[in-house]
């Protein structure tokens, strides 16, 4: 199987499921608990925004992942190359900042709390597998490589933000 298939054949499944099959179970669940829905222009008109942002920041990673790194967003068929180009060069997990935007873009368009909660679990989720899985991974795959990009690139904000929060 190619990579290219294997691309698209992965992100269709887990955006099929995380973007669109989990959110409708849960705004249907909202929903028959008689949660009634108030979302206005300015707050769809946001949402969509974001949302858009979000989806061509993922699909600039995918495209990132394949032609500079050689692989797929999923880790079973990770990048073989340590990829620190475009969104990379700014933040280590572009990837996983566009889901939440999109994650979000749906909680607002839907003015749905529970997928708030979704979008907060799923920023828990994120944070912890990054931490815990794919950087002591990335360390032992790319060795000092990885370490020196860490050292210059920030997790989740702009080095240049975090040297001026700590300053």
């Amino acid at each position: 199987m190619n990579l290219t298939f294997r691309n698209v054949f992965l992100n269709l499944v887990y955006y099929g499921l995380t973007v669109v099959l989990l959110p409708w179970i849960l705004l249907s669940l909202e929903s028959s608990f008689g949660y009634t829905r108030h979302s206005v222009f300015g707050m769809r008109a946001g949402s969509a925004l974001i949302g858009v942002v979000g989806v061509a920041l993922q699909l600039w990673c995918i495209v990132l992942f394949q032609s500079v790194g050689k692989g797929t967003p999923s880790p079973a068929f990770a990048p073989i190359k340590l990829v620190r180009q475009g969104p990379y060069g700014i933040i280590r997990n572009p990837m996983n900042t566009g889901e939440l935007m999109v994650f979000l873009a749906l909680c607002g368009w839907f003015d749905s709390p529970v997928l708030l909660a979704y979008s907060l679990a799923a920023a828990l989720a994120f944070h912890l597998f990054i931490v815990f899985w794919e950087e002591p991974r990335h360390l032992r795959r790319f060795g000092e490589r990885y370490v020196e990009y860490r050292r210059n690139v920030g997790r989740w904000w702009p080095m240049r933000w975090r040297a001026a929060w700590a300053s």
